[in-house]
């Protein structure tokens, strides 16, 4: 049985709530993808608003359905997360290198 929106609660629970959070929207088996081996391909659907991962995945639909949702927690912690992408810090200003004494003159303080 494939899996399908509503049957299956959201993988968290901002997922039910937020649009912009990812969800897994269905899991349904599929034909061999060009170029691999197997019979027990199935084909996910992850969305966001309306955005539309779709990914393929080898195994039964329990672990598969299991490794799709630590994907879309992963999604959603990663958006979320205040560590996140951040940018690259700002180059901090080179302190100027020191200069050198500047020579006093003691010429004229010297007795004739």
């Amino acid at each position: 049985m494939p899996y399908r929106r509503g049957l299956n609660p959201p993988a968290t629970p901002a997922a039910a709530n937020d649009e912009e959070s990812f969800r897994l929207v269905a899991i349904r088996a599929a034909r061999t993808p060009e170029g691999c081996a197997g019979r027990d391909w199935l084909v996910y659907e992850i969305a966001q608003g309306t955005n539309l991962i779709k990914g393929y995945r080898r195994g039964d639909l329990p672990s598969v359905t299991a490794e799709v949702e630590k994907i879309v927690l992963g999604l959603n912690d990663r958006r979320i997360s205040k560590k996140g992408r951040q940018p690259p810090p700002k180059p901090t200003p080179k302190a100027a290198p020191p200069q050198p004494p500047t020579p006093v003159d003691r010429s004229e303080d010297a007795d004739p």
